[in-house]
C-alpha cells in the first residue's frame, strides 16, 4: 500500500509557536506513511522524487497558503506529465484563504487523524477538484490558486511589514485604511489604492491598457478575510476568474458588502471575465502575490494559464 506522504514546513508562523505538534503529527501516521519536514527548497523537490518513486496516494500539505504554493509547484514540476496525488491541505499556516475557500475547515491534528482513520478504513472522502494557475514571468514559473496585484498587493506589502502577520493584523490593518475615507484617505488608503497602468490580453477579449486599481484571478471563491469575490471561479473547468477593479478607494468601499457575501458587482468598475490564459503588460515592474508569496515582474510582463487539475480532499 502506498500510503499518505506528509510535508510540513518547520518554518511557518503557526509550527514555530508549536513544534511539538509537529512531532505528534508525526505519531499519528501509519506504518505505509511518510513524514518529512523541509527547511529549503532543495528538501522538497528530494521529497518530490521520493513520493513519486513511492507512488504515495495521498498528500498532505502542513503549512499555510505559500507553503502549499511553493510545495505544490516544486511537485508539478518533479511530476511532469504524471498526474499528482490526491492533495489534503492540513491549514497549518497563519494564512489558510484556499483551504477556506475549498471548505477544509479544523486544525491539523484533526484533519490529519480524520485522513489517516479513512483511509486505512476504506471509507470514501469527500474531494473536490481545483485547477491550479501558472503564472510565468522572466524569473521562472509558479502554480497557485489566488493572483493579485494593485490593491491585493499593496496590501500584503503592508501586512508582511507589520512584523506580525495574522488574522487580526490583517483586519486592523482593512480597518484602519477604510476609516479614513470618510476624511479623504490618509497614508495607509492612499498606498492600498494607488493605480498602475497595465493591459490585459485574454485572446478573445482584451482589456485595454489604462489605470488599474487591481487585476485579480482566482480558482477559488476568496480572497482572504471572508470576502468571496470570485463567484465565477467554477463555471468552466480548465480556466480561472479573472477580475478587474477600476473603482477607487470609495468605489471599492461601497461594493464591500457585496464583494464580501459572493454577489455580482457593477461591471464598468469590476470588470470580470472567465479565462484560461491572459498576458499582463505594462511599462512598470509589475509586483503581484500568488497565495500570499510576493514576487516582482520586472519585465512588466506576467502570464497566467491553467495548470494541472487537482483532487482535493475536503474531509
Amino acid at each position: 500500500m502506498p500510503g499518505i506522504g506528509i510535508i510540513t514546513n518547520p518554518h511557518s508562523r503557526r509550527n514555530r509557536r508549536n513544534p511539538e505538534r509537529m512531532r505528534r503529527l508525526g505519531y499519528m501516521l501509519g506504518q505505509h506513511d511518510t513524514y518529512e519536514l523541509t527547511n529549503r527548497i532543495e528538501d522538497i523537490e528530494e521529497v518530490a522524487r521520493q513520493f513519486k518513486d513511492s507512488d504515495i496516494d495521498i498528500l498532505a500539505l502542513n503549512g499555510g497558503d505559500g507553503t502549499n504554493h511553493v510545495t505544490l509547484t516544486t511537485f508539478i514540476e518533479i511530476y511532469g506529465d504524471d498526474p499528482l496525488p490526491r492533495i489534503a491541505l492540513l491549514r497549518g499556516g497563519t494564512m489558510n484563504t484556499v483551504s477556506n475557500g475549498i471548505g477544509i475547515r479544523g486544525k491539523p491534528p484533526r484533519l490529519l487523524a480524520n485522513l489517516v482513520e479513512k483511509y486505512y478504513t476504506d471509507r470514501p472522502f469527500e474531494t473536490t477538484t481545483r485547477d491550479i494557475i501558472k503564472v510565468t514571468d522572466e524569473k521562472g514559473t509558479r502554480y497557485g490558486f489566488i493572483f493579485g496585484n494593485g490593491i491585493v498587493a499593496n496590501f500584503l506589502e503592508l501586512y508582511y511589514g507589520t512584523g506580525n502577520p495574522s488574522p487580526t493584523t490583517a483586519a486592523l490593518l482593512l480597518a484602519k485604511g477604510m476609516a479614513t475615507l470618510p476624511v479623504g484617505g490618509g497614508e495607509i488608503t492612499d498606498q492600498l489604492f494607488r493605480p498602475f497602468n497595465a493591459s490585459v490580453d485574454m485572446g478573445d477579449l482584451v482589456w485595454p491598457e489604462r489605470d488599474y486599481t487591481a487585476v485579480l484571478a482566482s480558482t477559488v471563491d476568496q480572497i482572504g478575510l471572508g470576502f468571496r469575490p470570485f463567484i465565477r471561479c467554477q463555471e468552466q473547468e480548465q480556466t480561472f476568474h479573472m477580475l478587474g477593479v477600476t473603482a477607487g478607494a470609495i468605489g471599492v468601499a461601497v461594493a464591500f458588502p457585496r464583494l464580501r457575501l459572493g454577489l455580482p458587482v457593477d461591471e464598468d468598475k469590476f470588470p470580470s471575465a472567465v479565462a484560461d490564459r491572459a498576458v499582463f503588460r505594462s511599462s512598470e515592474p509589475i509586483s503581484y502575490t500568488v497565495d500570499g508569496d510576493m514576487h516582482i515582474a520586472e519585465s512588466g510582463v506576467v502570464t497566467l494559464e491553467t495548470g494541472p487539475r487537482l483532487e482535493i480532499i475536503i474531509k
